[in-house]
């Protein structure tokens, strides 16, 4: 029971200390957002993808692909669009927020839902032809459509893990939705689900 509670305690302890260490970008983000997107778009997810993609740590990626920073982008994929922008690096912290809400802009599905998009940002435009399989726009029927193979990871103690990537991709919606909560109300005219 004891060990239990420990663990439980653990878990919100950490949860506790990655949204303090996100809630330190939030006004960085909403900046940067705002300037791609216009006021009304609601940053929160924005944050929320950060403490997913890294749990708002400025770190490199064991990927094997070069995702780095707090929103895990692979710059080499992305330097020529960010560069037209204005991002040469993505080593600054403010360089990386910046680059995070054009990728956002540039991969935006309007006609969509915003879950379509961070899953877009996740795991490329496969989701489009998902929701096109599916008939519409609906998470559970785009998610029953999905057919992409799984990824395997290797941990420090050589246990190797292999996930669907379907499951990673639409969980990865689902998250941004959830952690979004705890970086201020969101009252927007854009449409999450």
């Amino acid at each position: 029971m004891w060990l239990y509670l420990f663990v439980i305690l653990s878990a919100v302890s950490l949860n506790a200390g990655t949204v303090g260490r996100c809630q330190s970008y939030v006004q960085d983000v909403r900046k940067a957002h705002w300037e791609q997107f216009g006021v009304d778009y609601p940053y929160q997810y924005g944050v929320a993808q950060l403490q997913q993609e890294s749990n708002c740590r400025n770190v490199l990626s064991l990927d094997g692909v070069g995702s780095e920073g707090l929103p895990q982008i692979t710059y080499r994929l992305w330097q020529k669009p960010l560069a037209s922008h204005g991002v040469k690096s993505i080593r600054a912290i403010p360089d990386q927020l910046k680059a995070q809400a054009i990728i956002m802009r540039s991969v935006y599905q309007p006609k969509y839902g915003l879950w379509v998009t961070y899953q877009v940002y996740n795991g490329g435009g496969l989701v489009l032809k998902e929701i096109g399989r599916a008939g519409g726009e609906d998470w559970g029927k785009a998610k029953a459509q999905c057919r992409r193979g799984q990824s395997c990871f290797t941990y420090k103690n050589g246990k190797r893990e292999c996930v669907s990537n379907c499951v990673i991709n639409y969980d990865y919606s689902k998250k941004i939705d959830r952690y979004a909560q705890n970086y201020g109300m969101i009252k927007t005219k854009y449409r999450y689900w």
